[in-house]
């Protein structure tokens, strides 16, 4: 599907269109689009939906610089003052405030694309009557996803929420001052709202409108809202729906090739993603993203941690272990006989890459910085560079840009939700048969089972280290877990400063932060917006924050 990110770029593709086929639309107005012509038949109204799509795009990390896995444990990012707040959030107690938020939690601009899905749900209600009734009903159901999935995301981030989502009428001046829900509300409202519409969104679509709102991302999302809210029986529902769709309709998978899921359009693990297409909407993730040595001044904004990469097994003598520098097989040859999904996510010194190897020692092409509070430079401080979402083929990503997709969610977030539910249900017999599922696939052998939460929760996290690392999961799943303070306060993260020698390469682990990281208690939520308590006064912000 090709998705428009504005409603003028779509209504004005609508208005040239119509206005080619037929002359007798001439009389239109030309400086505004007209409800006659948005609502006369299924095919101009999509257009409007299109543009509507940009709610899901705006929390589409591959869009931008900032990777929310840069606040947690296993992503760090090269310099301090340009583009990106991760330092400074990370290591500077006074930076993150009221008056900075949006640099975590984009308030303003989702309630304006909250306001304009309204717009449509009470349009729908007005000029609906010339569409299909089952075709408007999937529509409107569209709609009301995008609007409960950019709640779900605001939930996350600030806890309680001002909820407007009247399907009658927008709020107005009456309605300005508007107290937050708490929290149990507004995740019940956002799990109720996506189980109401599931049953009237397809299974799927046709390949022309291929990437559009199905019923198992309603469950999927449902099943991820409910974990969040500790609704355990609603998440196992949710996330059992979309599971039938799997294993008795096919409609989504495990790919056998985890590299796979990152590199095949519209594979059958992807239950929810955010599609590009050069030229007409892409992005700049390689210009941010890719190893230096591709392109001079470009890349290596941020880079996986030695956190990350230690996370991955080895193989040694046929048998799987946990990396370990101190072990001097491991540390000899620390790259070789990793598991698979260690290649699909991390770049690492002598890894192949687009016709070269990659250098990160110290004076290679690639080469490792030391990073240091105010640096501008943008060279790996780790060691190593992200692959995962990367363009592996050669091309002048500056003048081309990108437009690799971003996946929202997968199958294998599905079977995560099933592990963690049950287990905090206590029946860690089929937590482990979900989360077994996820190892076998890239070949590693079954976890064997622990039946306390402490000792499932360590194989929780590292599994979904491994699996979902640049994702976007890990700095809110660490929040969720109440694990923020004890993995990221007071800490520091780490890279491997390699120098190359005439017999080899020599591995040192280093300090990568030089500050420790800062998580007070009150991070636990993001702060609201000092603009909107100011002008909504019925608005309070969370205690800690005052």
């Amino acid at each position: 599907m090709k998705t428009f990110k504005n409603k003028t770029l779509a209504m004005l593709c609508l208005l040239l269109c119509l206005g080619g086929c037929n002359k007798s639309l001439d009389v239109t107005p030309r400086d505004k689009y007209s409800n006659e012509i948005v609502w006369k038949n299924v095919d101009n109204l999509d257009l409007y939906i299109n543009s509507l799509y940009g709610a899901l795009y705006m929390y589409a990390e591959i869009e931008g610089v900032s990777l929310t896995d840069g606040y947690a444990d296993i992503i760090k990012y090269s310099q301090t003052y340009m583009d990106t707040e991760h330092n400074r959030i990370n290591m500077r107690p006074s930076y993150l405030s009221p008056a900075s938020t949006e640099a975590l939690s984009p308030w303003a601009t989702t309630y304006e694309k909250i306001k304009s899905l309204n717009e449509f749900i009470i349009d729908a209600g007005r000029y609906g009557d010339k569409i299909d009734a089952k075709q408007l009903q999937i529509r409107i159901a569209e709609v009301r996803f995008l609007r409960a999935f950019l709640y779900h995301k605001l939930i996350v981030r600030h806890g309680g929420v001002v909820l407007r989502v009247d399907n009658e009428k927008l709020d107005g001046p009456a309605e300005k001052n508007k107290k937050r829900s708490s929290v149990d509300e507004s995740w019940t409202w956002v799990i109720q709202e996506l189980k109401d519409i599931a049953e009237k969104l397809p299974e799927s679509w046709d390949a022309a409108h291929t990437g559009r709102i199905t019923k198992g991302a309603a469950y999927g999302i449902m099943a991820r809202s409910a974990l969040y809210a500790k609704k355990w029986n609603d998440a196992i529902f949710g996330a059992r729906q979309v599971e039938i769709l799997a294993t008795a309709k096919g409609t989504y998978m495990l790919l056998d090739d985890y590299t796979q899921v990152f590199n095949l359009t519209h594979n059958k693990e992807i239950i929810l993603a955010s599609y590009y297409q050069r030229l007409t909407l892409t992005h700049d993730f390689d210009r941010y993203f890719s190893p230096t040595g591709d392109m001079e001044r470009y890349g290596g904004y941020a880079s996986p941690t030695e956190e990350l990469v230690s996370s991955f097994d080895i193989q040694q003598a046929g048998q799987w272990q946990a990396f370990d520098w101190s072990n001097p097989l491991h540390a000899s040859d620390p790259y070789l006989n990793r598991e698979p999904r260690f290649y699909a996510t991390v770049l690492y010194n002598g890894a192949d890459w687009k016709g070269r190897q990659i250098e990160t020692y110290v004076g290679g092409k690639d080469g490792y910085i030391e990073y240091f509070d105010g640096n501008a430079r943008n060279r790996t401080v780790t060691g190593y560079f992200i692959r995962k979402f990367l363009d592996s083929k050669p091309k002048d990503f500056i003048q081309e840009k990108s437009d690799q997709y971003w996946i929202e969610m997968r199958y294998a977030e599905i079977l995560c939700i099933l592990s963690e539910a049950y287990a905090h249900m206590g029946d860690y017999g089929k937590a482990y048969n979900y989360l077994n599922k996820i190892r076998n696939r890239v070949g590693l052998p079954n976890k064997p089972l622990q039946s306390s939460w402490t000792a499932y929760l360590q194989d929780l996290q590292k599994e979904k280290i491994c699996e979902f690392a640049v994702e976007g999961h890990r700095y809110w799943d660490l929040r969720r877990w109440q694990l923020a303070q004890s993995v990221l306060d007071a800490k520091r993260m780490h890279g491997v400063e390699i120098t190359k020698e005439d017999t080899g390469f020599t591995y040192s682990i280093v300090d990568c932060d030089k500050a420790d990281h800062y998580f007070p208690e009150r991070y636990y939520t993001v702060p609201i917006p000092e603009f909107e308590v100011r002008n909504n006064t019925a608005c309070e912000q969370d205690l800690l924050w005052q």
